[in-house]
């Protein structure tokens, strides 16, 4: 992961459930993020972030009437060029969001709070992740990180991740078009949300994405993984297939799909001589890949049908006649459903049905 801290911060929100807010901790200083611990830090959020047991939810901001100030400094840190200084700002500007928001959330409860900007692949990201470990996060008076243990998959309890780049193409688009679009995602408990839903909401966290937009990056996001890995890259069109045929059964059963199934349906292509151990280890790089912000598949959502047909289906045409094939048919070699032929180009039927041939024939008699 060549991933590239700009800043980072540590404040602490002081509250326990059923007892009244207290003073937050707010430091005045980004930490140095050459430290070993820092950067252990912030790369083991990052890394926690969008796994099996941490999956994001994609969306936007929503309006200051629903979720308070924060979209709109945030917006305003962008324009001052992202400075320490303006970096500072906008996270105490949070922390008196969290502040407002947790006071009167009797279970609510506090923690330290990490803020980063970082880079990845060339695109920035802001960060803010709750943090309970006590135990695997060890700061010293100044909240700066002394010691660190490998945080557990389970302990990130609160996060958020806004992509500067997403956000900035979502500003300039077409109100139509912002439709499709989302730019920030977070991850919160299942369990307890009414507690923990402060968090949310003093980020400005909004949650949405376009069906089509799930659905897509789900068929996309099998191929790619798939093409990806040596091991797998023969078995990727029948995977391709079966998320398909997984996503049209949704479709029927008027369904939400779900990523684990969406994993599930195309562990049968896993290698057949791999270890239950191995495929888990596929199973986990393939949710992590599927929730990532480049697939942008959430925990459920609604299968987009028409989405589903344009990545299944392929439309040709010549002068004197059409066709709608179904793409997992197509093949290059001669015992295909359907065989594409370039060097000669040839596109031939095998195994037509017997409605298929009665149909022909009796058009042929007209």
């Amino acid at each position: 992961m060549s991933v590239n801290l700009i800043f980072a911060v540590i404040h602490q929100l002081v509250k326990e459930p059923r007892e009244r807010l207290m003073p937050s901790v707010i430091v005045d200083d980004v930490l140095d993020c050459t430290l070993d611990t820092v950067d252990t830090l912030v790369r083991d959020v990052i890394r926690l972030y969008g796994t099996k047991d941490n999956n994001a939810v994609f969306g936007t901001f929503g309006s200051e009437d629903e979720v308070g100030t924060f979209p709109r400094h945030f917006d305003t840190f962008l324009n001052e060029n992202c400075t320490a200084e303006s970096f500072l700002a906008l996270t105490h500007r949070a922390m008196r969001s969290l502040e407002v928001k947790s006071r009167d959330v009797n279970f609510a409860s506090g923690g330290y709070l990490l803020f980063s900007l970082y880079e990845n692949g060339g695109q920035q990201f802001l960060i803010v992740a709750m943090i309970k470990q006590k135990e695997g996060l060890q700061l010293d008076e100044n909240l700066v990180p002394v010691g660190i243990i490998e945080l557990d998959l389970n302990k990130l309890h609160q996060a958020a991740k806004i992509n500067f780049s997403r956000y900035a193409q979502y500003q300039n688009a077409e109100e139509e078009e912002q439709q499709e679009l989302s730019y920030l995602s977070f991850v919160s408990p299942k369990s307890n949300q009414s507690a923990s839903g402060y968090f949310i909401k003093a980020l400005g966290c909004s949650k949405g994405i376009a069906a089509s937009t799930a659905t897509s990056g789900c068929i996309s996001g099998i191929t790619s993984f798939f093409q990806s890995k040596s091991e797998l890259r023969e078995s990727k069109t029948e995977a391709r297939k079966d998320v398909i045929t997984y996503l049209r059964e949704c479709i029927s059963l008027n369904r939400q799909a779900t990523i684990g199934d969406v994993v599930g349906s195309v562990r049968s292509c896993y290698p057949s001589n791999y270890e239950e151990e191995d495929k888990v280890v596929l199973d986990n790089e393939l949710n992590a890949l599927l929730n990532s912000d480049e697939y942008q598949v959430p925990s459920t959502f609604v299968v987009h049908e028409s989405t589903v047909n344009k990545k299944a289906r392929i439309k040709v045409k010549s002068d004197n006649w059409q066709a709608q094939l179904e793409k997992s048919a197509l093949g290059v070699t001669s015992d295909a459903e359907i065989h594409f032929d370039r060097e000669n180009r040839k596109l031939t039927f095998n195994r037509l049905s017997n409605e298929a041939i009665n149909t022909i024939t009796d058009r042929l008699r007209d």
